[in-house]
């Protein structure tokens, strides 16, 4: 299905349904292009190109020390990030995250990450809090495979100081190596 949007009287563009558009700042981004922060302005661009860092260790499936720690993310606003664990690109992990690692709620997604290039998803966000395991799903993000293989994530501000999203290491990426 076809639609038109118009951003004023005279600047109108045509879109489809399985194309959405997005709404940045006083404009309407164009199919495949999201709104995203740019030298601190909201400005319509390409997620892979502009996003911001997350390399926090404590945010680490393999921090052992999550429980005592309020996660940084927490104070994050919506945006599309990348996620780093030291020097390595690391991904949010799609199995649970063992109790007392990256944090006391800890999220991770319920499906698999996207395989093709330039693919957006948008994925379920699983909670697992104590020893139990996905205990309730309730959010989704949005996940994008880059070239030069790598996930941006368009992250949600989380609901407190105790939850956070996860970040692990993973094999099987879908292109030669992550960087």
């Amino acid at each position: 299905m076809n639609e038109i949007i118009c951003v004023s009287f005279n600047d109108c563009f045509l879109t489809t349904t399985d194309q959405p558009y997005v709404f940045c700042g006083q404009t309407f981004c164009p199919p495949g292009q999201d709104c995203v922060i740019i030298n601190g302005t909201a400005q319509c661009g390409e997620a892979c190109e502009h996003y911001t860092e997350l390399n926090d260790n404590w945010l680490s499936e393999y921090n052992i020390n999550g429980n005592s720690y309020c996660s940084g993310n927490y104070y994050s606003p919506e945006g599309w990030y990348r996620m780093f664990v030291g020097q390595t690109s690391a991904q949010i992990p799609e199995t649970c995250v063992q109790d007392s690692r990256c944090s006391y709620n800890r999220l991770q997604m319920t499906q698999p990450h996207p395989t093709q290039y330039n693919q957006t998803v948008t994925r379920s966000l699983c909670y697992s809090f104590s020893s139990y395991c996905c205990y309730y799903t309730s959010d989704t993000i949005k996940v994008k495979l880059c070239y030069g293989d790598f996930y941006v994530y368009k992250l949600q501000r989380l609901p407190g100081c105790s939850t956070a999203y996860c970040a692990g290491r993973r094999s099987g990426w879908p292109g030669r190596n992550p960087r």
